[in-house]
């Protein structure tokens, strides 16, 4: 079901999202208001919002597949992940999956979407050509973010409950390594060389980092307040991490590892998004109702209100 928008907070939201129109390279992001029921569609070259698709079951995770022409949007009420298509907006296929599912992530030629089940301590694979799920992995204790190498060869999943991440080979679906990291690990990301994985650790305060090929820690990162959500720069210079308790966002740099700045967000920021050419990142803040949209060449923030009812999640 798509809705036009009209209500005086959209129209606002016109006016102030022209702001950062300009530095959208990407067609459209799509973010999953899990207590609304519905994704909200921005066409990013405009900088206008376009639709609201319904989405049952509070839509939690979402990600866009290679190309933009599918998005796949997890709905942890009714155990299903919902496929969008993007180019008429309308739901064209419903996937039963594992118990609360709550992140997705699509593999980097397309061909799989992983899904976390928070209940079920596993990890449904999706077959994206076919739309039915090939394989249900077991993995940690309440699995939640998911992070592709660059080969594609392997998934990291981070496990916040048993503060594991679970190493997740692509072509067997079986997990070939468990790491063991920080208490409460929720986002992780993995730099662009595919040699180092960075994990957000919400109860710990830390991001630890580890080696890929043997998933020790080769360092601990301090100063944050709940990080839940981590990105990282086409070039891997510099990692995103969101302050969920302090409504920010740290910029480390990642030879350094140094703070080089610190961004205002809306309150409890959930979800990160990062453009493909790096010039712009988004962050969902739940119970602000807003987008925050990031110049990332100068640091600079504009915060979109009433983008949703509980915003949790951004996809581009």
């Amino acid at each position: 079901m798509i809705k036009t928008i009209n209500a005086p907070w959209f129209r606002f939201f016109l006016a102030t999202s022209a702001l950062a129109s300009a530095a959208w390279a990407q067609s459209y992001a799509y973010v999953a208001n899990s207590k609304g029921n519905n994704v909200t569609v921005f066409d990013r070259a405009t900088g206008r919002a376009t639709a609201l698709i319904t989405v049952a079951g509070s839509p939690t995770g979402v990600a866009v597949a290679p190309g933009g022409a599918s998005v796949y949007v997890t709905a942890e009420a009714s155990n299903h992940v919902v496929v969008i298509n993007a180019a008429t907006n309308t739901v064209s296929a419903t996937i039963p999956v594992g118990s609360l599912p709550t992140r997705v992530a699509v593999s980097p030629n397309g061909a799989l979407a992983y899904v976390s089940n928070q209940s079920g301590n596993s990890v449904s694979v999706i077959q994206t050509s076919t739309h039915t799920v090939v394989a249900t992995v077991p993995v940690g204790s309440r699995p939640a973010g998911i992070a592709f190498t660059p080969d594609g060869s392997h998934a990291m999943v981070a496990n916040i409950f048993s503060s594991t991440v679970s190493v997740i080979s692509t072509a067997t679906h079986s997990v070939t390594a468990t790491w063991h990291t920080a208490s409460g690990p929720n986002g992780v990301v993995i730099n662009p060389a595919g040699t180092l994985a960075y994990v957000a650790n919400q109860n710990a305060n830390v991001v630890t980092v580890h080696n890929v090929s043997t998933g020790a820690i080769v360092s601990t990162l301090t100063g944050f307040v709940y990080p839940n959500a981590v990105a990282i720069s086409p070039d891997g210079n510099h990692l995103y991490v969101t302050n969920a308790n302090a409504a920010s966002l740290s910029v480390i740099n990642t030879s350094t590892h140094a703070v080089t700045a610190k961004i205002p967000l809306g309150p409890l920021p959930t979800s990160l998004a990062l453009s493909r050419d790096g010039s712009t990142l988004y962050s969902t803040n739940s119970l602000g109702y807003s987008l925050t949209v990031i110049n990332t060449a100068t640091n600079t923030a504009v915060t979109m209100p009433r983008i949703g009812i509980v915003p949790v999640s951004v996809g581009l």
